[in-house]
């Protein structure tokens, strides 16, 4: 299980999120949570083009937002997105 620190800022505050990666069983489990604030405030899965999308909002989140946390886990995980050229 990996964990990293994601920090996202607006006008107004930052938000400084630990990513946890989970071993993902598809329609099972979620592959990754977010916490803020020591409290789960999201998970993602990936669809079935490897795509994350919003497994799990606990928290009320703003959706705009996670999809921007969603966008970033993608990019620190670049093999999560298979390549086009691998057919």
């Amino acid at each position: 299980m990996e964990h990293y620190k994601v920090k996202y800022g607006t006008d107004h505050q930052t938000y400084e999120f630990l990513v946890s990666e989970y071993p993902y069983r598809d329609g099972e489990t979620c592959k990754y949570t977010v916490f803020f604030e020591g409290k789960i405030i999201a998970s993602f899965e990936p669809d079935r083009n490897h795509v994350l999308n919003i497994c799990k909002n606990d928290s009320g989140f703003d959706k705009e937002l996670l999809g921007l946390l969603a966008d970033e886990i993608e990019y620190r995980h670049p093999n999560l997105i298979p390549d086009p050229k691998d057919g």
